[in-house]
């Protein structure tokens, strides 16, 4: 799996090219077989790293700017669009490099999962409410940010 950014954005170039050396770490995938058990998915830590490690897509990284008219104090940072495409909310994307690379693994995660055409480890909504410590993405997100 790697990370393609064609824009000129410094902060989310760093973020990429930190997630992408990541992505290429041996270790970081040993480390994700080691995790506890995720939740939402029947799956191991183990089956979830090799299906990680397998994936041979590269996945676009492309930006949009949006706020939430419903709710203008919260927003959604990212979304994985497809295996192959994942779009940063440049309002709301972090400039902390463990947060946005935490982010950037995140969806990884999602565009790896749905390259059977199934979500098969993934969380239930949108929030992390309860979720945070117990599904793949969110799980392997955070394990990426120590290797930053």
């Amino acid at each position: 799996m790697k990370l393609i950014f064609k824009g000129d954005q410094i902060s989310i170039k760093i973020a990429v090219d930190k997630a992408n050396e990541i992505l290429s770490n041996s270790e970081f995938f040993e480390q994700i077989k080691k995790l506890p058990q995720f939740y939402n998915t029947k799956l191991t830590p183990t089956q979830i790293s090799d299906i990680l490690r397998e994936a041979n897509q590269e996945i676009q990284i492309e930006t949009y700017w949006q706020m939430n008219p419903f709710k203008p104090r919260t927003c959604v940072n990212a979304k994985t669009v497809s295996t192959t495409l994942i779009k940063l909310n440049t309002r709301c994307f972090s400039n902390s490099l463990k947060t946005a690379v935490n982010t950037l693994i995140h969806e990884s995660v999602h565009a790896a999962d749905f390259l059977n055409g199934t979500w098969d480890f993934t969380h239930v909504d949108n929030t992390n409410e309860g979720e945070e410590d117990n599904t793949a993405p969110w799980l392997i997100g955070k394990l990426a940010e120590q290797f930053v």
